[in-house]
């Protein structure tokens, strides 16, 4: 049977982590940022889940998104685009996404005009670099 056990070195390339942003009209709001290094390439998977304030009962949504980036000499950029592989919600006004701004991953929710609405996001960075400078020679 193979060994399925993450190493050290993989386990420091793998990060999860949640934010929470409250939303209050239809700009696009930040919700999550993740800081990237020179030459690296990174599977991003956004979880998000929202829904109004303070009746929580009134409208929800429920969002994943997947992307994929590299940062080549510290130039950052989407490779393909972003895949919705799921969005359940109750008003289609509502978004997120993925993308690249400046040298940082950056997810993004949209509320709607008058609503008060909280953002729950989950980020999923997976990251990979040249062996040898992550690890050391083989």
């Amino acid at each position: 049977m193979p060994d399925y056990t993450v190493s050290p070195e993989a386990a420091k390339q793998t990060a999860r982590f949640g934010t929470w942003v409250k939303t209050t009209d239809a700009t696009v709001t930040v919700a999550s940022k993740i800081a990237t290094s020179n030459d690296r390439v990174y599977l991003v998977v956004l979880k998000v889940v929202a829904c109004t304030e303070p009746t929580l009962t009134t409208q929800q949504a429920g969002y994943v998104r997947v992307g994929l980036f590299k940062n080549v000499a510290g130039t950052l950029a989407l490779v393909g685009s972003v895949t919705a592989v799921s969005t359940i919600e109750t008003d289609s006004a509502w978004d997120c996404t993925l993308a690249a701004s400046g040298t940082n991953i950056v997810a993004n929710v949209t509320g709607v005009a008058a609503t008060t609405i909280v953002w729950h996001a989950q980020v999923e960075v997976m990251v990979v670099q040249n062996y040898a400078e992550a690890f050391g020679p083989y």
